[in-house]
């Protein structure tokens, strides 16, 4: 949304003050994980999250360190439009940024204020992206930290996202040996059911291999895919 003030008359002859730009828009979820928490360090619904920035268009061309105020609030806008669409991290939005012929001082400029206004947090992110590709897709911990590698993330922020999500940081549960969750093997094992029993025709060996191979290419180790194996084929038996 944009909203213009109209220009005020007096004697005849029109006075439009410096115009102000409100630019509002909504981070959704998606499959690209698009859901920021830019408020009080905490995670938000993707149904709570907003983000409004405020562009201040002055009638002259200043420079700020540098670098004309007209170019800053080029980018900016271009930031706050790619921002619209879905959420990135800083890596992927200097890309977009650069490969748009911005200078790289003025696209730096423009992600460090929006970084320390937190429109952009890369930590925010990469636990969001972990949470939706774990919920939606079963996502491992090796395939989701080899997609926030690609993006850009931190490795730190990577770290810190998988365990958020696969061993419930925030929750009272005691740990499993294979560094998850109790609810997160349940869920887990949940899923790998479903798998099991669309395999009930196959002979046994079969079965296992289809689950292997399904556990593997979501990126979850040799010991939770044995421990998902023995639980499946003691609840399930042929």
């Amino acid at each position: 949304m944009v909203v213009f003030p109209r220009a005020k008359e007096a004697g005849g002859v029109r006075h439009a003050p410096p115009r102000r730009r409100l630019v509002s828009f909504r981070q959704g979820s998606s499959n690209e994980g698009n859901a920021y928490a830019a408020k009080n360090n905490a995670m938000q619904s993707p149904d709570e999250q907003f983000l409004q920035l405020s562009l201040e268009e002055g009638e002259g061309d200043g420079t700020v360190s540098g670098i004309s105020e007209s170019i800053l609030q080029d980018v900016k806008k271009s930031a706050i439009e790619l921002l619209a669409i879905r959420a990135f991290t800083v890596s992927e939005l200097r890309k977009k940024l650069c490969g748009k012929n911005y200078s790289v001082d003025t696209v730096d400029s423009v992600i460090a204020d929006f970084k320390s206004r937190g429109l952009l947090n890369d930590g925010y992110y990469a636990e969001s992206f972990s949470r939706s590709r774990w919920q939606s897709s079963t996502w491992g911990p090796r395939r989701t930290k080899k997609a926030l590698r690609q993006k850009g993330v931190p490795e730190a922020e990577v770290d810190q996202a998988t365990r958020s999500v696969f061993q419930d940081v925030h929750g009272d549960e005691e740990q499993t040996t294979h560094g998850f969750s109790k609810a997160s093997m349940d869920h887990l094992f949940a899923q790998a059911s479903k798998q099991w029993q669309r395999g009930g025709s196959l002979p046994l060996e079969k079965r296992r291999a289809r689950i292997v191979r399904w556990l593997q290419y979501r990126g979850f180790n040799w010991a939770v895919t044995n421990s998902i194996i023995r639980k499946l084929e003691a609840q399930h038996p042929p």
